[in-house]
Protein backbone atom coordinates (compact mmCIF):
# COMPACT_ATOMS: atom_id res chain seq x y z
CA UNK A 1 0.00 0.00 0.00
CA UNK A 2 2.86 2.38 0.86
CA UNK A 3 4.32 1.76 -2.61
CA UNK A 4 1.00 2.60 -4.31
CA UNK A 5 0.80 5.84 -2.32
CA UNK A 6 4.39 6.77 -3.26
CA UNK A 7 3.76 5.99 -6.92
CA UNK A 8 0.53 8.04 -6.81
CA UNK A 9 2.43 10.98 -5.30
CA UNK A 10 5.17 10.61 -7.92
CA UNK A 11 2.61 10.45 -10.74
CA UNK A 12 0.81 13.51 -9.36
CA UNK A 13 4.13 15.34 -9.08
CA UNK A 14 5.00 14.46 -12.67
CA UNK A 15 1.53 15.54 -13.84
CA UNK A 16 1.82 18.87 -12.04
CA UNK A 17 5.35 19.48 -13.34
CA UNK A 18 3.85 19.45 -16.80
CA UNK A 19 2.19 22.84 -16.50
CA UNK A 20 3.03 26.20 -14.94
CA UNK A 21 1.35 29.53 -14.29
CA UNK A 22 -1.48 30.92 -12.16
CA UNK A 23 -3.76 31.55 -15.17
CA UNK A 24 -3.39 27.99 -16.37
CA UNK A 25 -6.44 25.80 -15.54
CA UNK A 26 -4.06 22.88 -15.08
CA UNK A 27 -1.81 24.59 -12.52
CA UNK A 28 -3.72 23.34 -9.47
CA UNK A 29 -3.57 19.71 -10.47
CA UNK A 30 -6.38 17.20 -10.93
CA UNK A 31 -9.90 18.12 -9.73
CA UNK A 32 -10.30 14.89 -7.74
CA UNK A 33 -8.11 13.11 -5.22
CA UNK A 34 -8.33 9.73 -6.90
CA UNK A 35 -5.47 7.28 -7.25
CA UNK A 36 -4.97 6.94 -11.03
CA UNK A 37 -4.12 3.26 -10.56
CA UNK A 38 -7.66 2.68 -9.26
CA UNK A 39 -8.97 4.05 -12.57
CA UNK A 40 -6.54 2.33 -14.89
CA UNK A 41 -3.97 -0.18 -13.79
CA UNK A 42 -1.34 0.96 -16.27
CA UNK A 43 1.68 -1.31 -16.72
CA UNK A 44 4.85 -0.57 -14.77
CA UNK A 45 7.29 0.12 -17.60
CA UNK A 46 10.24 0.61 -15.25
CA UNK A 47 11.12 -1.46 -12.20
CA UNK A 48 9.03 -0.28 -9.24
CA UNK A 49 11.89 -0.64 -6.74
CA UNK A 50 14.14 1.55 -8.89
CA UNK A 51 11.43 4.19 -9.22
CA UNK A 52 10.69 4.12 -5.48
CA UNK A 53 14.38 4.60 -4.73
CA UNK A 54 14.53 7.52 -7.18
CA UNK A 55 11.42 9.06 -5.65
CA UNK A 56 12.98 8.84 -2.19
CA UNK A 57 16.12 10.58 -3.49
CA UNK A 58 14.42 13.34 -5.49
CA UNK A 59 10.80 13.57 -4.31
CA UNK A 60 11.40 16.57 -2.03
CA UNK A 61 13.32 18.40 -4.74
CA UNK A 62 10.53 17.69 -7.24
CA UNK A 63 7.93 19.16 -4.86
CA UNK A 64 9.98 22.36 -4.58
CA UNK A 65 10.47 22.53 -8.34
CA UNK A 66 6.72 22.24 -8.91
CA UNK A 67 6.33 25.68 -7.33
CA UNK A 68 8.81 27.32 -9.71
CA UNK A 69 7.64 29.15 -12.80
CA UNK A 70 9.36 29.59 -16.13
CA UNK A 71 11.07 27.01 -18.30
CA UNK A 72 10.08 23.49 -17.17
CA UNK A 73 12.79 21.83 -15.13
CA UNK A 74 14.02 18.31 -15.69
CA UNK A 75 12.55 15.61 -13.49
CA UNK A 76 15.37 13.97 -11.56
CA UNK A 77 13.07 11.10 -10.53
CA UNK A 78 12.69 10.17 -14.20
CA UNK A 79 16.37 10.70 -15.02
CA UNK A 80 17.37 8.60 -12.02
CA UNK A 81 15.10 5.77 -13.16
CA UNK A 82 16.40 5.83 -16.72
CA UNK A 83 20.01 6.05 -15.50
CA UNK A 84 19.50 3.02 -13.24
CA UNK A 85 18.15 0.98 -16.13
CA UNK A 86 20.86 2.07 -18.56
CA UNK A 87 18.34 3.80 -20.84
CA UNK A 88 19.78 7.31 -20.45
CA UNK A 89 23.20 8.90 -20.82
CA UNK A 90 24.26 12.54 -21.23
CA UNK A 91 20.95 13.97 -22.42
CA UNK A 92 20.21 11.05 -24.73
CA UNK A 93 17.70 8.24 -24.33
CA UNK A 94 18.57 4.90 -25.88
CA UNK A 95 15.32 4.62 -27.79
CA UNK A 96 15.77 1.06 -29.09
CA UNK A 97 16.66 -0.21 -25.61
CA UNK A 98 13.70 1.67 -24.12
CA UNK A 99 11.34 0.20 -26.71
CA UNK A 100 12.58 -3.31 -25.94
CA UNK A 101 12.30 -2.83 -22.17
CA UNK A 102 8.81 -1.31 -22.38
CA UNK A 103 7.59 -4.01 -24.76
CA UNK A 104 9.06 -6.72 -22.51
CA UNK A 105 7.12 -5.22 -19.59
CA UNK A 106 3.83 -5.80 -21.45
CA UNK A 107 4.68 -9.09 -23.16
CA UNK A 108 1.93 -10.86 -21.17
CA UNK A 109 -0.57 -8.00 -21.63
CA UNK A 110 -1.83 -8.09 -25.22
CA UNK A 111 -4.29 -5.25 -24.57
CA UNK A 112 -1.33 -2.92 -23.88
CA UNK A 113 1.26 -3.99 -26.46
CA UNK A 114 0.24 -1.89 -29.48
CA UNK A 115 -0.71 1.01 -27.23
CA UNK A 116 2.70 1.08 -25.51
CA UNK A 117 4.59 0.86 -28.82
CA UNK A 118 2.50 3.55 -30.55
CA UNK A 119 2.51 5.85 -27.53
CA UNK A 120 6.29 5.64 -27.23
CA UNK A 121 6.58 6.72 -30.87
CA UNK A 122 4.17 9.62 -30.23
CA UNK A 123 6.13 10.69 -27.15
CA UNK A 124 9.44 10.78 -29.01
CA UNK A 125 7.83 12.83 -31.80
CA UNK A 126 6.40 15.23 -29.21
CA UNK A 127 9.81 15.54 -27.51
CA UNK A 128 11.46 16.31 -30.86
CA UNK A 129 8.93 19.11 -31.44
CA UNK A 130 9.74 20.56 -27.98
CA UNK A 131 13.53 20.20 -28.23
CA UNK A 132 14.24 23.94 -27.85
CA UNK A 133 12.30 24.04 -24.58
CA UNK A 134 13.89 20.77 -23.40
CA UNK A 135 17.40 22.10 -24.14
CA UNK A 136 16.58 25.36 -22.31
CA UNK A 137 15.56 23.33 -19.27
CA UNK A 138 18.86 21.46 -19.37
CA UNK A 139 20.77 24.76 -19.19
CA UNK A 140 19.01 26.14 -16.09
CA UNK A 141 20.95 27.09 -12.99
CA UNK A 142 19.88 25.81 -9.55
CA UNK A 143 17.10 27.91 -7.99
CA UNK A 144 17.60 26.73 -4.43
CA UNK A 145 20.43 25.26 -2.41
CA UNK A 146 21.05 21.62 -3.19
CA UNK A 147 18.92 21.55 -6.34
CA UNK A 148 20.28 19.10 -8.90
CA UNK A 149 19.61 20.10 -12.50
CA UNK A 150 18.48 17.13 -14.56
CA UNK A 151 18.02 17.02 -18.31
CA UNK A 152 14.28 17.31 -19.09
CA UNK A 153 14.22 14.60 -21.79
CA UNK A 154 13.68 11.72 -19.32
CA UNK A 155 10.76 13.39 -17.57
CA UNK A 156 9.30 14.52 -20.88
CA UNK A 157 9.16 10.97 -22.23
CA UNK A 158 8.00 9.33 -18.99
CA UNK A 159 5.31 11.99 -18.33
CA UNK A 160 4.10 11.59 -21.89
CA UNK A 161 3.94 7.82 -21.54
CA UNK A 162 2.14 7.93 -18.21
CA UNK A 163 -0.39 10.54 -19.26
CA UNK A 164 -1.17 8.98 -22.63
CA UNK A 165 -1.40 5.41 -21.38
CA UNK A 166 -3.86 6.63 -18.76
CA UNK A 167 -5.96 8.63 -21.24
CA UNK A 168 -5.97 5.74 -23.75
CA UNK A 169 -6.57 3.04 -21.12
CA UNK A 170 -8.17 0.00 -22.81
CA UNK A 171 -11.90 -0.39 -22.14
CA UNK A 172 -11.45 -3.73 -20.39
CA UNK A 173 -8.92 -2.23 -17.97
CA UNK A 174 -10.47 1.20 -17.35
CA UNK A 175 -12.68 1.55 -14.25
CA UNK A 176 -15.63 3.65 -15.36
CA UNK A 177 -16.63 6.05 -12.55
CA UNK A 178 -17.35 9.76 -12.12
CA UNK A 179 -14.01 10.41 -10.40
CA UNK A 180 -12.05 8.40 -12.97
CA UNK A 181 -13.83 10.15 -15.81
CA UNK A 182 -12.99 13.55 -14.27
CA UNK A 183 -9.36 12.50 -13.96
CA UNK A 184 -9.33 11.32 -17.58
CA UNK A 185 -10.89 14.60 -18.78
CA UNK A 186 -8.32 16.57 -16.80
CA UNK A 187 -5.56 14.51 -18.41
CA UNK A 188 -6.93 15.28 -21.89
CA UNK A 189 -7.24 19.00 -21.12
CA UNK A 190 -3.84 19.34 -19.48
CA UNK A 191 -1.20 17.93 -21.81
CA UNK A 192 2.25 17.01 -20.67
CA UNK A 193 4.29 20.01 -21.82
Amino acid sequence: MKFVILITIAVAALLQLAVHGADNPCANGPPVQKNPMECCNTPMLLDKDIMMDCYQKYGDQTKKQMKLEGVPRGCCIAECGLNATGLYSNGMIKRDDMTKMFMDSVKDMPEWQMLVRDTLDECFKMAESKMDEIQAGAMLEPSFEGEKICHPISGTILRCMGMNLFVKCPAGVYNESDECNQLKEYSKMCPIM
